[in-house]
């Protein structure tokens, strides 16, 4: 049986799930904020013919039974959501954290095949190790600085004469419960530069800014390669980020990579131990393909749906082969 292991608000699981459904494949869905308050986990161990690793869900019929597991794709799980009438706030993140324990211990106790493993998504996630990898590739980087430095930051801004952005390190997003914020990539500029010590609060990515024609999503699932090329209109002047924009002002297109470029993607998702990626990439003005990041767990849906990219079918397979054989 598949597993998906994702949240209740998360879209691009029910492709994945209408395209399980298609082929009758069995399957079950995890979404991590439904437990513990619509269901009961159970894990036994002692006599082997006795051990059970089950979660009975009080609104399905039959347990999420995690022995009859034989792939997985994980993809975006979230903290547990308690029971409300816990107000105590230490106490709220105890029974979040205890919860969710348990289920990363349900799902790490598995032997099957991962889109991708846990373990390998969370350490891809760092910018630092997937750049270094990516130079090791022989990706064409801008030239880059992480720092919370504010005299490095400066000295940068005026070693780059076409100008250098910012973007967060870590998240993207300032999760405050009243007023949540998106972070993007922004243009820094010389009226910045007297705030620079604001740098000191927290490290961020420093990139020289790239003279682009275009951007390019290439979306990776085992050895399949999906290529889409990404314009936009327009945006404000000091936000060079695609992402900022209303999809309605954005125009996809299919996009041939080369071959080494191709090659390099797919060298970097064997390298960090991912069986999936969504990478971004962007073409210059010379001609050269450049590396900005992978999301070792992006999204994908809407590329299927504008560009009928068979991504969700290319999944699928994926975990069929492995049930398959296993």
């Amino acid at each position: 049986m598949v597993l998906i292991i994702s949240n209740t608000q998360d879209l691009t699981s029910d492709f994945v799930v209408r395209e399980l459904k298609r082929r009758n494949l069995p399957f079950a869905r995890l979404n991590t904020d439904e437990f513990p308050t619509k269901g009961y986990g159970l894990a036994t161990f002692g006599h082997p013919e006795e051990s059970q690793r089950v979660i009975h869900f009080v609104n399905r019929d039959v347990p999420l039974d995690f022995d009859h597991i034989t792939a997985v794709l994980y993809r975006r799980p979230v903290t547990p959501i308690v029971d409300l009438k816990i107000k105590d706030v230490p106490t709220k993140r105890f029974c979040e954290d205890e919860s969710y324990d348990f289920l990363r211990g349900l799902w790490y106790s598995l032997d099957c095949h991962w889109i991708s493993d846990p373990l390998a998504i969370r350490k891809s996630e760092h910018k630092i190790y997937q750049l270094k990898v990516a130079q090791s590739l022989s990706f064409n980087i801008p030239k880059t600085v992480i720092t919370n430095d504010p005299v490095q930051v400066e000295n940068f801004f005026h070693a780059c004469p076409n100008g250098i952005i910012i973007k967060p390190l870590y998240l993207g997003f300032i999760n405050d419960p009243e007023k949540p914020q998106n972070i993007f990539t922004n243009l820094v500029t010389e009226e910045d530069l007297n705030d620079i010590d604001s740098v000191r609060i927290a490290p961020s990515i420093f990139q020289e800014k790239i003279n682009k024609k275009f951007d390019i999503r290439v979306t990776i699932v085992g050895d399949r390669v999906f290529a889409a090329k990404i314009e936009v209109d327009e945006l404000p002047p000091n936000i060079p980020d695609w992402r900022f924009a209303p999809i309605e002002k954005l125009r996809h297109s299919n996009y041939d990579l080369p071959l080494d470029v191709e090659k390099s993607c797919l060298d970097l998702i064997e390298c960090l131990g991912l069986d999936f990626g969504a990478i971004d990439l962007a073409l210059d003005h010379n001609g050269n393909h450049i590396f900005f990041e992978i999301n070792p767990n992006g999204q994908w849906a809407w590329l299927e749906t504008i560009l009928q990219l068979p991504i969700s079918k290319a999944i699928v397979d994926r975990l069929q082969n492995h049930e398959i054989l296993s």
